[in-house]
């Protein structure tokens, strides 16, 4: 079984492509992601460009709103916030149209345009804001009689400094990350696609011709796929370690041994699932087409690439039946301090895609064993 090991690394060193998806992306992605969205915890901060076509009281004001949620605001010309947009310098634009105090003043409720090439995570937050905005807006108005926008603005500006007074206390010690969320969503899927390459070196022996070397050495079926099977772990484990190094004196986060338990828990899945789909596809093509399909559409289902809450309700109902989302779940709880041994469910879920797909490697082997066949 050694040997083959052996053989195995001796393969994925000869093909860059495989190299690079094994031992590269893991670790590099997850840094990027950690350059990119940082490490500190609470709701993202973006660049948001205003284009403010009222030149009012009212709508000045509403910089000012958000602002208060450190955002960087920069009022702009509708050319300027397209530019910006496309340049990736603002991340939204805010479009203030022309009659928007007057519509509050009246009691109607304003139309205001957020337009973003970064998702739905960045629309759906400041829309959010945007409509609390308003809303207080209206409601004191109506409450105070207050038909004079600079009067309006300024009970606003009293509501919020002299009105509810609140005080946001943790129910746990540990905050969530925003960047080492997004750096774990992106290194499942990154996993998954790379414990998918470490199956395809089955179908690599074939497409090679050295299967029929395989077929007459003195080794059986089950030790060859568990040798691809250990091949798989050491190029998790390499992985692991290399995130780390990284998570030490690159990328400083607070992880712990319970997310790289999980981390470990989830590749091996993943590596359980590739095998499986390698013993049933019988071309290279097929395969590589069947990886790339599952890996990015699960990822995308499971909340690896925006946050689940942002999906439709049907969608973030779907979502329990595919790996990532068990596993990007588990991870908001290990954030909170919560150890991954108090998530039974959790877990449960994860061993039990484990033995479904470890019961149909099996099944694929016997019925190979009876064709004749090994793959």
């Amino acid at each position: 079984m050694l040997q083959v090991i052996k053989n195995n690394f001796k393969q994925m060193l000869a093909s860059p492509g495989m190299l690079l998806v094994s031992l590269i992306l893991p670790a590099a992605l997850f840094a990027v992601a950690l350059g990119m969205f940082g490490n500190s915890s609470g709701q993202a901060k973006w660049n948001i460009a205003i284009v403010d076509v009222d030149h009012t009281v009212l709508s000045g004001s509403l910089g000012d709103v958000l602002r208060q949620d450190a955002n960087r605001v920069e009022e702009k010309t509708s050319e300027e916030a397209d530019k910006a947009l496309t340049s990736s310098r603002s991340d939204a634009a805010v479009l203030i149209p022309k009659g928007f105090e007057q519509q509050v003043l009246s009691g109607g409720k304003p139309t205001i345009t957020v337009r973003s090439l970064k998702g739905q995570e960045v629309v759906g937050t400041l829309n959010v804001t945007l409509n609390m905005y308003i809303g207080d807006l209206l409601r004191l108005r109506e409450i105070l009689g207050i038909t004079n926008g600079e009067a309006l603005a300024k009970e606003y500006s009293l509501l919020a400094e002299n009105g509810v007074q609140y005080q946001e206390k943790p129910v746990s010690e540990g905050k969530v990350s925003q960047g080492l969320s997004q750096a774990s969503g992106i290194l499942f899927y990154i996993l998954s696609m790379s414990m998918m390459q470490n199956a395809h070196l089955i179908l690599k022996e074939k497409q090679m011709g050295t299967l029929n070397r395989i077929r007459q050495a003195p080794l059986r079926r089950l030790t060859f796929i568990v040798a691809v099977f250990c091949h798989g772990v050491l190029l998790l484990l390499f992985n692991l370690l290399s995130i780390f190094l990284l998570t030490i004196f690159l990328f400083p986060a607070q992880t712990s041994l319970d997310m790289y338990l999980l981390w470990f828990y989830y590749g091996v899945t993943w590596i359980i699932i590739g095998i499986f789909f390698a013993l049933v596809v019988r071309s290279s093509t097929v395969f590589d087409s069947l990886s790339t399909i599952l890996t990015v559409i699960l990822a995308m289902v499971g909340g690896s690439y925006w946050p689940l809450w942002m999906m439709p309700e049907m969608m973030q109902k779907a979502a329990v039946v595919v790996p990532q989302y068990w596993a990007n779940d588990a991870m908001g709880y290990l954030q909170k301090n919560i150890s991954l041994f108090r998530l039974p469910g959790h877990l449960l879920a994860l061993t039990g895609f484990s033995c479904l797909f470890l019961a149909l490697c099996i099944f694929a082997l016997r019925r190979g064993k009876a064709a004749e066949t090994f793959i």
